[in-house]
Parts: C-alpha cells; structure tokens; sequence
C-alpha cells in the first residue's frame, strides 16, 4: 500500500476516507495543471523573445529601405598601414 506524506505524518492510501482520497486526486491535478502552465509559460517567453528579434530586425529593414540613397553609406577602403 503505498504511503503519503501530508504535513509531517504518513498515511496509507487505501486506509483514507473517500472524502480524504477525493482531496488528494484534486491536488494532483492541480499540480499536474500549474506545472503544465509553467511549462507553457516558458515556450510563451522564448516565442516572444523571438518575436521581438524578428521585429527588430524588420524594423531596421524597412529603415534602411526607406533611406535616401545619398545617406547610404559607402564601405570605406582599410586604412594603409604606413603611418
């Protein structure tokens, strides 16, 4: 009969009233459920992260593209090294 720890005491499974067994299926589909939105949580996160770089990125896109071509900036040659 397996055991359960609930505030410092340990109890069997079996030997717990319904109401008592009832109880603990809810805590563990509510542990199962937080940790399941933990879990989406954190892909949430990543995908806004990387959301945010892609618009960065088109935003300095679309930057760029809307510049006049005389503010566009030429490379310039490597400096000589004789000084």
């Amino acid at each position: 009969m397996p055991l359960i720890k609930i505030n410092g005491l340990a109890y069997e499974f079996d030997t717990l009233d319904d109401e008592a067994k009832s109880h603990l299926r809810y805590l563990a589909f509510i542990d199962a459920e937080l940790e399941q939105m933990a879990m989406r949580m954190s892909v949430m996160k990543i995908s806004r992260d990387q959301i945010g770089q892609r618009l960065d990125a088109a935003l300095l896109r679309q930057s760029v593209a809307a510049s006049p071509p005389e503010l566009a900036q030429k490379p310039q040659p490597a400096p000589s090294g004789g000084a």
